[in-house]
């Protein structure tokens, strides 16, 4: 082959690599953009099923975000992992229906500097139940 030929060859690669990994990109574009409102209920600790409780036992040392569905609701949990000290909660800032599943946000909210804390560690955690669905879930924090 000639040197013409093979950087045009080169170039029609090339173009195909682009146009493959553009499409590709936008086949799983992850669009947080809110279409629809959730109905979420945020569960005590001591309303957990045991397998739910088991789950998070397990994960708990590690920042972590899972589902569960146990045929009526699906249960949404996200912990975030091992803090030095109590004093830690979790804002369910919203839970809601995105072009692209159910899109869930919390914010870990550390203790109040006047809030009295004991220097030992904690594993904050919340579990959101919803209606069950069919969807991916996807996190913002």
């Amino acid at each position: 082959m000639r040197n013409v030929d093979k950087k045009i060859l080169y170039m029609m690669m090339a173009t195909i690599w682009v146009l493959i990994f553009l499409c590709s990109c936008s086949l799983f574009d992850a669009s947080d953009k809110k279409v629809g409102n959730i109905d979420f209920t945020v569960i005590n600790p001591e309303e957990l099923p045991e397998e739910i409780r088991e789950m998070i036992e397990e994960r708990q040392k590690e920042d972590f975000q899972m589902a569960y569905h146990d045929g009526s609701y699906s249960y949404i949990i996200v912990g975030y992992g091992q803090q030095e000290t109590s004093g830690y909660s979790i804002q369910v800032k919203d839970v809601y229906q995105g072009e692209n599943g159910i899109w869930v946000d919390t914010n870990l909210i550390g203790p109040e500097k006047s809030e009295t804390v004991e220097a030992v560690p904690s594993y904050p955690y919340v579990v959101i139940k919803i209606e069950i669905v069919d969807q991916t879930i996807r996190f913002k924090s």
